[in-house]
C-alpha cells in the first residue's frame, strides 16, 4: 500500500511539475493565467483518479487532496475553484458508493488550503518544509477523520487500511509539491527582479558598477553614450581612466573619505571622454557592503550636464552681459564698480568711470536700419575693447551708451585726472575714425563724461549717475567734448530734466509759436521770411531758441517742434495768399536732422498743406549740409517727392560743412544760404573770396543765393558787389511775432522803391 501511494504520488508530482510551467503567471493579476492553472490542476486530479487505488467497490484513494490543498494555498480561490469543479465533476461521473465521500475530500482539501493561504499572507504561519509537512499532515488527518465519521459499512476498516500509508506518504508529498511550487514561484520572482534590474540599469543616466578596488565590472549603454567607451573597453579597467586632470589628489581623497564615512557621495565633477573631450558630469557614488559591513562594490550613476552648464552660462550671460556686443551690462558693471570702490578705499588709489555716448546715433537707425546700427555698435565695442588694459572693465548700458571702469590710477588726484583725460582722448580718437559697414562709410564722434573716486562715500549707482551727468555736460558744451563731474553738474542735470518735462508739456499746450525774420531782395522788396521757433512760456514769458533747442534735441523732441512750425507756417501761407499784398510771400522753415528721414514725413507735410489750402510753392525747407550726408540717396528721394508738389529747398549755413559740387549737382535745390559767420567777417579778404566763390557756384547751377546775418550797410553793399541778391539780417529786421511782422511789412512796402499794392 505504501509503495503504491509513493508511485501514485510520484506520478502526480511529475504531472504537477509539467503543470507548474504555467505558474510564472501566478504573480500577475491575470485571471486568464490563473484560470489556465486551475484547469491544469483539475486535469492532474482527473488523471490521479484514473489511476487511483480502489479499496472497496466505489471507494478510491488518490492524491487529489494534496493537489487541491496546495492549489488553494499557492494559487488562491480561482485556481482552487476551477480545479475543484473539474475534480468534483469527474468524481460524480465515476459514481459509486464513495461519491459523496470523495466530494467531501475535495471540498475539505480546498477549504484547508485556503485557510492556510489566509494565515500565511497575514504572517501567522510559514511556508517552510516543516510548516508544509504539518499542513499536509493536518489535511490528511482531517480526511481520515472524515472517513471514520462516514455512516457507511466498512468505512472504519477502509480508514484503518489506508490511514497509516496516507499519513506517511501524503504529508511528504504535500511538502514536495508545495516546495516545488514555491521554488518555481521564487525563481519566477529572482528572474522578474533581474529583468526589472536589467531594465532599470539601462536608464537615461550612465551606470557603472565597480568592485572594492574600483575596477569596473559593468556599465550600461547610457554610460557608453556619455563617455564614448564600449563596455568591452572599460570592464577590468580602473575608474581613474576617466579623470580629466582638472581635480587634484585632495579632491578624490575627499570623495573617498565621505564614501567611507557616509556610504555615499554626489557632486559635480569634470571627466574625460574617449575622444579626449573634457565635460562636466553630475556623479553619484554609493557603497555596497556585505553582512560584515565590508565594502564589496561601488555603484555610480552619472549624467552629462554639458547642456545644463551651457544653459546656465546662457542665463548668466543674459543676466550680466549685453546680448549684442558681449560686453558686461549694467548689473555686472555695478558689481565691479562696487568692488573697485572697496579696493580704492583700502589702497587710497583713485579709480574712474568714463561714460561715453555717441553723437547722433539714433539717426543711424532711422536712416539705415537697426541692423546697420547694430553692426556699428559691435565695431565700437571691438575698437574700445582692444584699447583697454586687462584690469579695465567696459560695459554697454543702452543703445549707444558705453561705460569704462579704470582702476588703480594713482594716489594723487591731479595725476589720476591727467591719466584719465589722456585715456579719454584716446577713446575719443578711436570713436571718431570712420565706420565701414557694407557700402556705407559712417562718421560719428562721442561725448565723454568722467568721474573720479577713491572711497565708498557714494554708491555705485550714484557714481554712474555722476559720470552720466558729466557726459550730458560734455554734450551741452559741444559735440565730442570731455568733461569731469563736479557737484554743480547735479543741479544742472536736474534743471535740464525739469526743462525736458516742461518742453513736453509746452508741446502739448502748443506754446511754441513762430517768429518771422524778413527776407528781402536787392531792391529792398520783401520776398518772404524765415520761421524761427519761440516758446511763449506761461510763467517765464517769451523764450528764445537758445533756452530750449539743445535740450529738445537731446530729448528727441526737436522734430515735434519743427512739425508744429510747419503746420503753423502752412496755415499762415494759406491766410496770406488770400490778400494780394502778401500772396507772393514765401516762408522758410528749418528742418531738424532726423525729420526729413522719418518714413511718414512727406505724408504729414502734404497733409498740412492740403488741410490749410496753402500753395506748396510758397514753402521753402532749409536743410543743413551735414544732415544730408547720413543717407544721401534717401534725402534725394524725399526731396524729389516733395519737389513734385512744388516745395522748394535751401541749403542752410552753406560753406561751413562738407560743401561739394558733386552733391550740389544731385540735390534738387533752389537756394544756397551763406552762413552768417562769413558775412560777419566782411570786409576780410578770406570772407570775400569765399562769398564770391559761393555766388559764382550758385550762378553756374542756376540757384538763388541769400546771405544771413547782414547787420551793416557796408556788408549789404559788399554783398551786392559780389552778386548776392537776397538778404536777411538785423539791418532789415529782427525776428518778430506775426502781428508785428505784418505791421513792419506795411511800413517797409511804403518806403520800398518798388511798392507792392496793399
Amino acid at each position: 500500500m505504501i509503495i503504491h501511494f509513493v508511485e501514485h504520488s510520484a506520478l502526480l508530482l511529475a504531472l504537477c511539475w509539467l503543470m507548474t510551467l504555467n505558474s510564472c503567471c501566478w504573480d500577475r493579476n491575470d485571471n486568464i493565467a490563473k484560470l489556465t492553472s486551475g484547469v491544469l490542476f483539475g486535469i492532474t486530479c482527473v488523471v490521479g483518479m484514473l489511476i487511483a487505488i480502489e479499496l472497496n467497490s466505489g471507494w478510491v484513494f488518490d492524491a487529489r487532496s494534496v493537489i487541491l490543498s496546495i492549489a488553494a494555498f499557492v494559487g488562491g480561490p480561482l485556481v482552487a475553484g476551477v480545479a475543484g469543479l473539474m475534480a468534483g465533476g469527474y468524481r460524480i461521473w465515476l459514481g459509486g458508493a464513495g461519491t459523496s465521500g470523495g466530494l467531501m475530500v475535495i471540498a475539505l482539501s480546498m477549504m484547508l488550503g485556503l485557510i492556510y493561504r489566509y494565515l500565511h499572507q497575514r504572517g501567522k504561519v510559514g511556508n517552510g518544509l516543516f510548516a508544509l509537512f504539518c499542513f499536509g499532515f493536518l489535511v490528511h488527518a482531517a480526511v481520515l477523520l472524515h472517513f471514520f465519521l462516514l455512516p457507511v459499512p466498512h468505512s472504519t476498516a477502509m480508514a484503518l487500511q489506508a490511514g497509516v500509508p496516507m499519513l506517511l506518504v501524503m504529508p511528504l508529498t504535500t511538502v514536495c509539491l508545495g516546495w516545488m511550487l514555491n521554488d518555481i514561484k521564487r525563481r519566477n520572482h529572482s528572474e522578474r527582479e533581474l529583468r526589472i534590474a536589467a531594465t532599470a540599469f539601462e536608464v537615461r543616466q550612465g551606470l557603472l558598477v565597480a568592485d572594492k578596488n574600483s575596477c569596473i565590472l559593468r556599465v550600461n549603454r547610457t554610460f557608453s553614450d556619455i563617455t564614448g567607451y564600449h563596455s568591452d573597453e572599460v570592464v577590468g579597467e580602473h575608474t581613474s581612466l576617466f579623470r580629466s586632470g582638472r581635480h587634484d589628489a585632495d579632491f578624490y581623497q575627499t570623495i573617498q573619505q565621505q564614501l567611507m564615512a557616509e556610504g555615499r557621495w554626489q557632486g559635480e565633477i569634470w571627466n574625460r571622454r574617449k575622444n579626449g573631450d573634457i565635460y562636466p558630469e553630475w556623479l553619484s557614488v554609493s557603497v555596497v557592503r556585505n553582512a560584515q559591513s565590508e565594502i564589496t562594490h561601488y555603484v555610480s550613476s552619472m549624467e552629462d550636464i554639458t547642456e545644463r552648464k551651457n544653459a546656465e552660462a546662457r542665463i548668466r550671460d543674459l543676466a550680466f552681459f549685453d546680448a549684442l556686443t558681449g560686453l558686461p551690462n549694467r548689473s555686472l558693471l555695478l558689481d565691479r564698480v562696487q568692488h573697485a570702490m572697496d579696493s580704492s578705499t583700502r589702497s587710497s588709489r583713485y579709480a574712474a568711470l568714463l561714460f561715453l555716448d555717441l553723437d547722433g546715433f539714433k539717426s543711424i537707425n532711422d536712416l539705415h536700419g537697426h541692423n546697420t546700427g547694430d553692426q556699428m555698435l559691435c565695431q565700437i565695442a571691438t575698437r574700445l575693447s582692444d584699447a583697454l588694459y586687462s584690469s579695465d572693465t567696459m560695459a554697454r548700458l543702452g543703445a549707444d551708451e558705453f561705460v569704462i571702469l579704470i582702476e588703480n590710477l594713482s594716489i594723487e588726484h591731479q595725476y589720476a585726472a591727467d591719466r584719465v583725460e589722456q585715456y579719454a582722448m584716446r577713446m575719443k580718437y578711436l570713436l571718431g575714425k570712420p565706420y565701414q559697414i557694407a557700402e556705407l562709410e559712417l562718421h560719428r564722434g562721442a561725448s565723454i563724461g568722467i568721474t573720479l573716486f577713491n572711497n565708498a562715500s557714494s554708491s555705485a549707482d550714484e557714481l554712474l549717475q555722476q559720470a552720466e551727468m558729466a557726459m550730458h555736460q560734455a554734450k551741452t558744451s559741444g559735440r565730442q567734448s570731455i568733461r569731469f563731474f563736479d557737484p554743480a553738474m547735479q543741479e544742472a542735470v536736474s534743471t535740464r530734466m525739469l526743462l525736458e518735462e516742461d518742453i513736453r508739456r509746452g508741446l502739448q499746450a502748443e506754446e511754441f509759436i513762430p517768429y518771422l525774420q524778413p527776407q528781402l531782395n536787392e531792391i529792398g522788396q520783401v520776398i518772404g521770411a524765415e520761421v524761427l521757433a519761440r516758446w511763449q512760456h506761461p510763467q517765464r514769458g517769451l523764450l528764445a531758441p537758445g533756452y530750449f533747442i539743445e535740450v529738445a534735441e537731446q530729448a528727441e523732441l526737436i522734430e515735434q517742434i519743427d512739425l508744429q512750425m510747419l503746420r503753423q507756417a502752412s496755415d499762415q501761407l494759406a491766410l496770406w495768399q488770400r490778400a494780394p499784398a502778401t500772396a507772393s510771400l514765401s516762408l522758410a522753415v528749418n528742418l531738424s536732422a532726423r525729420l526729413l528721414y522719418q518714413p511718414d514725413f512727406v505724408t504729414t507735410l502734404l497733409q498740412f498743406l492740403a488741410e490749410s489750402g496753402a500753395d506748396p510753392y510758397r514753402l521753402k525747407l532749409e536743410l543743413t549740409e551735414t544732415m544730408l550726408f547720413d543717407d544721401m540717396s534717401t534725402a534725394i528721394a524725399r526731396m524729389l517727392e516733395l519737389r513734385e508738389h512744388g516745395i522748394r529747398f535751401s541749403i542752410d549755413d552753406f560753406g561751413t560743412g562738407y560743401s561739394s559740387l558733386a552733391y550740389l549737382q544731385k540735390l534738387p535745390l533752389d537756394q544756397l544760404k551763406i552762413d552768417q559767420s562769413f558775412v560777419r567777417e566782411l570786409p576780410e579778404n578770406s570772407s570775400l573770396a569765399i562769398i564770391k566763390a559761393i555766388c559764382a557756384l550758385a550762378d553756374s547751377l542756376q540757384l538763388e543765393v541769400i546771405a544771413e546775418g547782414v547787420e551793416t550797410e557796408q556788408q549789404y553793399h559788399q554783398l551786392l558787389d559780389l552778386d548776392c541778391r537776397h538778404f536777411q539780417g538785423y539791418l532789415f529786421g529782427r525776428p518778430m511775432p506775426l502781428e508785428q511782422f505784418e505791421h513792419w511789412l506795411i511800413t517797409n512796402q511804403a518806403t520800398c522803391p518798388l511798392r507792392l499794392p496793399l
